[in-house]
């Protein structure tokens, strides 16, 4: 049986691909294949550009890419002069990945340093400025969150960055107050509106020759990558801002530790202090019964996030390492226990959970000095990573990501044009 050839004008090519065909086609490609591709025509910058299409390739990113992810290490205070993060794939962690992305513009003058602050579906908010230079120093065990700035130095600059993309986004600048403060901020994310957010929590102090006293919280500011604006919003009250893992923020929620003082020899930690990123409320959830009450300045607490559940984890001196998983979220009757950490002698200073509900910590030896490892709860094994000595800085999940960072209303304007930022 003889063919025939199809004419000019019933020819199948892939520019009249029907569009659920397209979209199984692109989601496949690395995210900025796919962003040259929005610029190739105007029906696919359409397809392409439609937060479903982006949502269906990150989806494929995080769940396709399991086996060849990427952690990516921030040192605590990085700079763009010298070498800001190692990559290590999550198979063999003990090897470097070299050239592994192109890393942005320097954002300010020589001398600046970066802080990561989050990371949520592969865009990685961090500052970046020369407030680094502490007026005073409280001497806390992290002493980047304990920096107080006075009136004498400027703001630091934030920003949001899609590695994947090559595209930086330059915050608009937030209050600075006169008086001597610290600052904290968290990035998260909130799918019911579809906005990326960046939380500003500041504490007001008094400084006298010799010593510090906590006066006030002052207004919590909020920014939203939708609107491209910050606003105030209510105030709160005592928090602890101890995060190396960025996993916190992707299921609209963003957590602390929340604590009041007794007297002024130690503080308790009393709560976890939860905000809600679509409502933009707080709430407090109660911890396990067994770390609050007589013993709680005793007992060590960390927060994270396992399988996308809060979980906390805990150590009280002369009882074993703890895990808590809270089953129902907001619901204290759910924490449930589970024996979790990796039998390690020596102590063991955990980071948190990654996105594939690895466990990664710091374990020190008396002899042999610091390491790291990464320990799979299924197969039993840890994977040794060396980050250096004592090195905690940041640790977050590489994501290949279609997220645009920019407003809006500018995504609507230049939705096919990365050249609007430095890369």
């Amino acid at each position: 049986m003889a063919f025939l050839p199809c004419s000019k004008k019933h020819r199948t090519t892939v520019w009249n691909f029907p569009d659920d065909i397209l979209l199984i086609i692109f989601i496949s490609l690395p995210a900025k294949q796919v962003a040259q591709m929005r610029c190739l025509s105007k029906s696919w910058n359409a397809l392409l550009s439609e937060p479903s299409s982006i949502k269906s390739h990150l989806h494929r990113s995080i769940q396709n890419n399991k086996n060849d992810r990427i952690l990516l290490h921030f040192s605590k205070l990085f700079s763009f002069d010298s070498k800001p993060f190692t990559a290590r794939p999550y198979r063999t962690p003990h090897l470097e990945l070299t050239n592994f992305i192109k890393l942005p513009v320097k954002p300010q003058s020589e001398n600046s340093r970066g802080k990561v602050i989050g990371s949520v579906n592969g865009l990685i908010c961090f500052k970046y400025g020369s407030n680094h230079k502490a007026k005073h120093n409280l001497c806390q065990p992290n002493p980047d969150s304990y920096f107080i700035y006075g009136s004498d130095y400027g703001s630091e600059d934030i920003y949001i960055w899609n590695p994947s993309l090559s595209a930086l986004l330059t915050l608009p600048p937030y209050s600075m107050p006169s008086h001597s403060i610290q600052q904290f901020f968290r990035f998260g994310f909130d799918p019911k509106t579809d906005d990326y957010k960046v939380v500003k929590i500041t504490q007001r102090l008094l400084i006298s020759p010799n010593t510090v006293v906590f006066m006030e919280w002052l207004p919590v500011e909020v920014y939203s990558m939708r609107n491209g604006s910050w606003k105030f919003i209510t105030r709160l009250k005592n928090i602890s801002d101890f995060d190396d893992l960025c996993v916190d923020g992707h299921n609209s929620h963003l957590h602390w530790h929340s604590y009041y003082y007794r007297g002024w020899k130690y503080l308790e930690i009393n709560t976890i202090l939860a905000y809600d990123l679509g409502a933009e409320t707080f709430r407090e959830i109660p911890l396990p019964d067994s770390l609050t009450g007589s013993n709680v300045k005793k007992v060590w607490i960390k927060l994270g996030v396992l399988a996308g559940k809060l979980c906390v984890m805990s150590t009280v001196p002369g009882v074993e390492r703890q895990l808590w998983v809270m089953d129902e979220y907001g619901v204290a009757e759910s924490w449930v226990k589970h024996h979790f950490f990796p039998p390690f002698r020596g102590y063991i200073y955990p980071y948190g959970f990654t996105l594939q509900n690895e466990f990664l910590f710091q374990v020190r030896f008396s002899v042999l000095g610091y390491d790291h490892g990464l320990y799979d709860p299924v197969a039993a094994t840890t994977k040794v990573i060396k980050l250096g000595k004592n090195e905690r800085g940041k640790v977050i999940d590489y994501v290949d990501s279609l997220v645009w960072v920019s407003p809006a209303e500018q995504r609507e304007r230049n939705c096919c044009s990365i050249s609007q930022f430095q890369f």
